[in-house]
């Protein structure tokens, strides 16, 4: 064969090698893309709000099948893992861009009030999924975050979502009795104080609302921005209620310092 001819018959070969490689470029950018991408955290809270009452009662079911014996002071932390271990198995059924790389359950321990008992990882962001579980036999009062730490949870997380187990330990065996799943906000609880949400005085807990409200569904705020003005009038109650009640208990030069700086204050107003 002729030197030319050769070159001729590579650069023919080159040219179509090139030509089947793009096209199957073409072909696989776009399937890898969508695999490799992840949705927004707005994307998966607005699914979440959708199948609120669908979550909860897949997870009802797979509660029911298992019942406990411990005491109520402990079982609180079987109902939670085990709640934890169901979302992770519901929550991909209903919301298919989401998998268990999305989920992050934090540091195993002994240590109960981690700031997420589950975050979902999103792609601008994670949402906030705390687990609660409460006797059926009377009103919830757990945790539900501080004063102090509220802040920091919404610069963390771009929504925040809470998963009630309510269980029944009236027989032999602890069962689970119900199961609620909706933004945090809408069970907070409202204060007989102040027109604020309901609160515990010695550490600035928030606390839900009663179960009575869990069954029918109803929050005491229409909406996120009217509970955060609520948090702010409770929180602000609060601190003068502390103040008013230790301020005899300050020394004398806490109250000293405490006078001139509102002396400060006041001085430098504008008649």
């Amino acid at each position: 064969m002729q030197p030319k001819l050769i070159l001729r018959t590579a650069r023919g070969l080159f040219r179509t090698l090139l030509a089947v490689m793009f096209a199957l470029q073409s072909l696989c950018v776009p399937a890898f893309a969508q695999s490799t991408s992840q949705p927004s955290a707005a994307e998966v809270a607005e699914k979440l709000d959708s199948f609120k009452d669908t979550i909860a009662n897949e997870l009802a079911v797979q509660l029911q099948r298992t019942n406990f014996r411990n005491s109520y002071t402990t079982v609180w932390r079987q109902f939670e893992d085990a709640a934890i271990d169901a979302l992770c198995v519901v929550l991909p059924k209903n919301i298919a861009q989401l998998s268990e790389k999305n989920f992050d359950r934090g540091t195993s321990g002994r240590e109960k009030n981690r700031l997420a008992d589950l975050a979902i990882v999103c792609g601008d962001g994670q949402i906030e999924i705390s687990v609660k579980s409460a006797r059926r036999s009377a009103n919830p009062e757990n945790d539900m975050g501080t004063f102090r730490d509220h802040p920091t949870r919404k610069k963390l997380f771009a929504a925040a979502f809470t998963l009630w187990v309510r269980y029944d330990d009236s027989g032999k065996e602890i069962k689970c009795d119900r199961v609620f799943f909706d933004r945090t906000w809408r069970f907070v609880g409202k204060s007989s104080l102040v027109d604020g949400v309901k609160y515990r005085k010695k550490d600035g807990n928030l606390r839900p609302k009663p179960w009575a409200m869990f069954d029918s569904g109803t929050a005491f705020w229409e909406s996120e921005a009217e509970f955060e003005a609520a948090v702010k009038r409770a929180e602000l109650f609060r601190a003068n209620e502390l103040i008013k009640e230790y301020l005899d208990d300050l020394s004398d030069a806490d109250q000293k310092l405490l006078y001139d700086r509102l002396q400060e204050k006041f001085n430098n107003q504008n008649p």
